[in-house]
């Protein structure tokens, strides 16, 4: 089977397996070894991509360039992770009788799907299929959201699916004017849509349309990344999902929408010439930065802070492209590597504390979970030293990247405001995490008799993040300022 073409059937393949009758321990094996598999062929497109510049697939409906192979390299690191915890999580809400064992089967089904869904918008070549596949990944997620069945879920599921299908709408209709533009200034009576063919005719697209069709990406694909102020699902989903789920919507998820506004930006940007998408970006992307940290310092609920600290990372990424210099992309493409590292840990974590207290709430959780919880505690605090940018993890390079960019391009005012929302942020999840992790844990407070659940996923996801922090290597280096290339239109 063909690289591209393996890379989506895989994951999809392992799903659909999974409705079959077999042992929870083998459904678990098989998201494993599909993501693992993922991963592998994750690496191989992106040395296979440096060779040729762009592969494509299936008569062009799969492409992959420097940027889409980059996107494929952080889902399947994360999803990996995922499913390496995700095993042990769901046999201990198994047991807590939390959930039922459909329920169970129904995670392992839906797992696959939503990572061959995001694999999907990575690699279509069309517009189209592109924001068909987003889709995919917003039905297939939102029944993982709900999986609990809970009251507090079930209504996250559904402010999830309606801001959610109301901003693909919007996606849908910039996708539409996009088509229209370029039908407008074309002999062709039925142009073809694929992002291949529009870029080399980007100049003689209609202007106003492909305007207005920015705008409404911005809106619809800006509300599935999660920015500000479209972003109100996402404390919601974020809390209520199972922390597997969580970890895959905030290091993956999130990413992937950014990844389909910024095809969007890439063309509208080729096209006028002018700083008009990305000025757009750049307002959206700081009020992102600055929202978050009085929502982080104000949470009572720790997933929620963790989505709120989600939401700051994502509009740096987004800031970092508005600069639109060379540096600053790279710093926002290595933040994007490097968040999806870190993130996930934190989710897996707050799932063990969750397991182990029965709540999310700080006050129920209270002190101490360091004594109680050693392995998840430590690494928890490892996970938010790497989270809030403190060397010698590398968010903490790829942020300094970004701010020195903006200095080097004179944008002082710009790289000021990310610096004051950076430690905001940096004091809100600082404050918030000392008051469970270090102390002496409640008097009569039942340890939990599992202190390595977990331990495995959030080690490797440290140990790579910390590897990757003090040593790119060349091809990584080199394809990472490639997909830079791509988005700030340099060759």
């Amino acid at each position: 089977m063909a690289l591209l073409t393996s890379i989506v059937v895989v994951p999809a393949a392992a799903g659909l397996a999974c409705l079959l009758p077999l042992p929870r321990r083998i459904l678990a094996a098989l998201n494993i070894l599909a993501f693992g598999v993922a991963l592998a062929l994750g690496v191989a497109l992106l040395r296979r991509v440096l060779a040729q510049d762009v592969v494509t697939e299936c008569h062009e409906f799969l492409y992959a360039d420097a940027l889409s192979a980059w996107m494929v390299l952080l889902t399947s690191a994360v999803s990996l992770g995922s499913a390496l915890y995700a095993g042990r999580y769901v046999q201990r809400d198994l047991d807590d009788q939390t959930i039922t064992p459909g329920r169970a089967r129904e995670f392992f089904v839906l797992t696959p799907l939503f990572g061959a869904a995001m694999f999907l918008v990575v690699l279509a070549n069309n517009l189209g299929v592109m924001w068909a596949a987003v889709e995919a990944t917003a039905l297939s997620s939102v029944l993982l959201v709900a999986l609990y069945n809970r009251k507090n879920s079930l209504e996250a599921a559904w402010k999830y699916v309606m801001l959610g299908s109301l901003g693909l709408a919007l996606a849908l209709l910039g996708t539409v004017f996009v088509y229209a533009a370029a039908c407008k200034n074309t002999s062709e009576p039925f142009p073809s849509f694929n992002w291949s063919h529009l870029m080399p005719l980007a100049h003689q697209l209609d202007p106003h349309l492909l305007k207005l069709a920015f705008v409404l990406a911005l809106i619809g694909y800006g509300t599935k990344a999660g920015l500000a102020p479209m972003h109100t699902w996402l404390p919601d989903a974020h809390s209520e999902a199972p922390s597997p789920t969580s970890a895959m919507l905030s290091g993956a998820s999130l990413k992937v929408a950014i990844y389909a506004l910024l095809r969007f930006h890439i063309l509208t940007a080729a096209c006028l010439g002018s700083g008009f998408s990305r000025h757009l970006l750049l307002g959206f992307g700081l009020l992102s930065m600055l929202l978050a940290p009085p929502f982080i310092l104000v949470q009572r609920n720790l997933k929620r802070m963790l989505a709120y600290s989600s939401l700051e990372h994502v509009g740096l990424i987004c800031t970092g492209v508005a600069l639109n210099t060379p540096l600053t992309i790279f710093g926002a493409l290595l933040h994007m590597g490097y968040h999806a590292l870190a993130k996930p840990v934190l989710f897996f974590a707050a799932g063990n504390i969750h397991q182990t207290f029965h709540s999310l709430q700080f006050r129920a959780i209270g002190s101490g979970v360091v004594k109680m919880l050693p392995v998840t505690g430590l690494l928890m605090g490892l996970g938010a030293v790497a989270a809030v940018g403190l060397p010698p993890f590398g968010l903490f390079f790829s942020e300094l990247t970004v701010i020195s960019g903006g200095l080097a391009a004179g944008q002082i005012t710009v790289s000021v405001l990310i610096l004051a929302a950076l430690i905001a942020s940096f004091c809100g999840v600082l404050q918030q995490l000392a008051r469970i992790l270090p102390g002496e844990p409640k008097t009569g407070q039942a340890h939990s008799g599992r202190p390595f659940d977990g331990a495995l996923a959030m080690v490797l996801l440290l140990g790579g993040l910390l590897l990757f922090s003090v040593w790119l290597p060349a091809p990584l280096l080199r394809g990472i300022h490639q997909a830079a290339g791509i988005i700030g239109g340099r060759p």
